[in-house]
Parts: structure tokens; C-alpha cells; sequence
């Protein structure tokens, strides 16, 4: 399979599998293995883009400054960087 992520442009794909599969309450909880380094790290800097996006647009004025957007982005990567660090993609999703 591809994640692919629109709001990236159309190179954002990662080529993968799905891993692992679970139910949850709303829905499915589904892991995907990337097919190597490269995709992986493809993947999670284009999750922390959008997540670092989402933010912004829960934070911002109706007109954001270029000044304002890069003040909430830095914020953003001060709280959840470590979220996207090496060890924190590679260990074991599931127990």
C-alpha cells in the first residue's frame, strides 16, 4: 500500500504494508510498516507537517503574519519533537 498525503503535493507517497490491524471504539487502529528508511522518514516528517499545520490553524489570528505562523511552528516543535525522534519511530508500536 501508499500512504499518500494530499495537502504534501503529489510526491508525498511512502510505499508500505499494514502490520498490524486493531478495533477500536470508534473505528480501526491500523500500524503500517514502511518499506524502508527512506519512506519511514518520509512518513513521519509529513505527519509532523500536518500536525504542525493543524496547530497553526488552531492558534492563529483570522490573519496570521509569515512572523506569527513561524513563532506557532517553533512552539509546536519545542512541545512534540521528541515525539519524532529515532527512538520514538522505531520501538514497537504494539506490547
Amino acid at each position: 500500500m501508499d500512504l499518500h498525503i494530499p495537502s504534501l503535493g503529489a510526491t508525498a507517497r511512502y510505499p508500505g504494508y499494514v502490520a498490524w490491524c486493531r478495533k477500536v471504539e470508534s473505528g480501526y487502529r491500523v500500524g503500517i510498516s514502511f518499506t524502508d528508511e527512506h519512506a519511514l522518514f518520509g512518513a513521519r516528517m509529513g505527519e509532523q507537517a500536518c500536525r504542525m499545520e493543524r496547530y497553526c490553524r488552531q492558534h492563529e489570528d483570522a490573519e496570521p503574519t509569515p512572523a506569527q505562523v513561524e513563532a506557532l511552528a517553533r512552539e509546536w516543535v519545542s512541545r512534540h519533537a521528541g515525539e519524532f525522534s529515532h527512538e520514538a519511530f522505531v520501538r514497537p508500536a504494539l506490547d
